[in-house]
């Protein structure tokens, strides 16, 4: 996850809509450096839930869903902004997808740059395997369609594993940092991404969900309405990704 500062600024900015307060974000930040049991007591006595403690504290594994979105060819658009204009630039880049992010209850995991990942998994949302997959689908074609003619249009790579948070034990940086393969596996797959669309592993749940074969798509803010297909399979040969991911990768879009 981010630093716990910044999630809190962004839960306070943006409102989410997901099973974690941002009460319980505050009381587990200014706990950070105490140990487990203490901040257990400390939840207790503040009457919050601990379910995200079994997560952060406890390690426990999660299966979540993962995705990745960045503005496409970002650093060729703003070559010639100066770091000014590059700011305003990215504000309004994250006034639009975060909210985006947070209205279909998922989290931040990180951001970098014109580069946001999100998961839509526990401890945040306790859906089943299948819901999940439709929230992040939801809230990534909700992105692709908003941003879609803009100077923003954006690639979203999206996966799905099991990882486990690790605490960052640094004092002035209280972190709880994603860990696994997923991961390596999400920037890898970001890598051959292309424009306006939700790109995934060819053998991924997500191609037989029927979320994934909707054709058509109606943007949850507006009237718009848009049309998806799926690509044919796109082949790939990525470092650091086990062998029946590395063979191809599939594309919806929208027409």
């Amino acid at each position: 996850m981010p630093n716990l500062s910044q999630i809190n600024s962004l839960r306070e900015k943006y409102q989410s809509n997901n099973q974690i307060s941002k009460q319980e974000i505050r009381l587990l930040k200014e706990s950070f450096n105490k140990s487990s049991i203490e901040i257990k007591n400390l939840f207790a006595r503040a009457s919050r839930n601990d379910h995200l403690l079994k997560y952060f504290e406890s390690q426990q594994s999660a299966h979540v869903i993962l995705l990745f979105i960045d503005i496409t060819d970002f650093s060729s658009k703003c070559k010639l902004l100066t770091n000014s204009l590059l700011s305003s630039y990215l504000d309004k880049y994250y006034d639009r997808v975060i909210p985006a992010i947070y209205r279909h209850g998922g989290e931040i995991e990180k951001i970098i740059g014109d580069g946001i990942i999100c998961l839509f998994g526990e401890p945040f949302l306790n859906d089943t395997k299948s819901k999940l997959f439709e929230k992040a689908d939801s809230c990534a074609k909700d992105i692709v369609v908003d941003l879609k003619g803009t100077e923003m249009e954006v690639k979203i790579a999206l996966h799905d594993g099991t990882i486990m948070y690790y605490k960052n034990k640094t004092d002035d940086y209280p972190e709880y940092t994603m860990i696994g393969k997923p991961l390596t596996e999400l920037f890898r797959l970001e890598s051959v991404s292309e424009n306006n669309s939700i790109n995934y592993y060819h053998i991924s749940d997500y191609d037989n969900m029927q979320c994934s074969n909707d054709g058509i798509y109606k943007y949850s803010l507006s009237s718009t309405h848009s049309v998806w297909k799926k690509s044919t399979l796109i082949k790939t040969d990525l470092k650091g990704v086990d062998w029946s991911f590395r063979k191809h990768f599939s594309c919806t879009f929208k027409t």
